[in-house]
């Protein structure tokens, strides 16, 4: 993977400098913008397709973010149609699909950032300022998919020694509740095992070094001097209000050179990662070839 070569510091505030404007701008381009950059990203450094659960629960979710926002407001021009005497309009409309779109896109980029910085590049970003939260964080991101594969590992064992029975409702509830408390008292122990065992070494202790695989070299500065020029550049449009965009009561959007000049900034900055992981894959794939 093309990210795995970058120093965590970068790939942080690469992660801020996308997300932060799709959040607190209120241009839906942003978010259309941020949304189709997560998805090429996923596209690339997925190894299989989404699970079908996930593509239900994100559509849902998308779909409730839609829909509730016009039940509740009621404001803009545009009458669509009315509901128990409430006008639907299309500004509401479209307010909670530009909502939706920040909320999804967020998602994506938060499982992009888990996939960037695992534990241990989290551990070298904060581990000498913030150490203390540094193996809070790192642990809880280890934890979430270890407390998966290790439920996975105790429901098959207890299959396997006929706890769930012919598969009814009542075994099932059984069988899944035995399996909860296993896996409580599994993530306590575990937990403490952690904390003793950093704590025994002299982790976070003043003057304690540190040992890190990442330096931060001549390519990381210059792309850490990139995202943030570039941020720079688009939060500067922002607060002179060129991504400016009101829904009611009516559609208005700020226009000109600097709103084309502020969406252009924002759409290289999002669409960075995924063409520094297609150009990894093209390189890949032809020096695979002259093997």
């Amino acid at each position: 993977m093309a990210y795995e070569r970058i120093h965590p510091a970068v790939l942080a505030v690469y992660f801020l400098s996308v997300t932060i404007p799709a959040m607190f701008s209120q241009n839906p381009v942003l978010q259309i913008v941020s949304f189709a950059g997560a998805v090429c990203f996923l596209v690339l450094t997925e190894e299989e397709l989404p699970k079908a659960r996930t593509v239900v629960w994100m559509t849902l979710l998308f779909v409730m973010v839609v829909v509730i926002n016009p039940l509740f407001n009621h404001r803009g021009q545009t009458e669509l149609f009315f509901l128990n005497g409430h006008a639907i309009t299309l500004e509401s409309v479209l307010y909670g699909v530009r909502n939706a779109l920040c909320v999804i896109s967020i998602l994506m980029w938060c499982r992009i950032f888990n996939r960037m910085v695992n534990s241990e590049k989290l551990l070298a970003l904060l581990g000498g300022s913030f150490p203390k939260t540094a193996l809070l964080l790192s642990s809880s991101l280890r934890l979430v998919p270890l407390i998966r594969h290790r439920a996975g590992e105790m429901r098959d064992t207890q299959k396997e020694l006929g706890l769930y029975g012919n598969g009814e409702m009542a075994d099932r509830v059984t069988g899944g509740a035995k399996v909860f408390s296993m896996l409580v008292t599994w993530s306590l122990d575990h937990a403490t095992a952690v904390s003793s065992s950093m704590k025994a070494r002299g982790y976070g202790l003043k003057g304690r070094t540190t040992y890190s695989l990442y330096r931060f070299r001549k390519r990381d500065a210059v792309k850490m001097a990139l995202i943030l020029l570039c941020d720079a550049a688009v939060l500067f449009l922002m607060a002179k209000g060129k991504l400016a965009f009101s829904f009611y009561p009516a559609l208005t959007m700020a226009d000109g050179k600097g709103t084309v000049i502020a969406v252009i900034l924002y759409s290289l900055l999002v669409f960075a990662a995924a063409v520094m992981e297609g150009k990894n894959r093209i390189q890949w794939n032809y020096y695979r070839s002259k093997i």
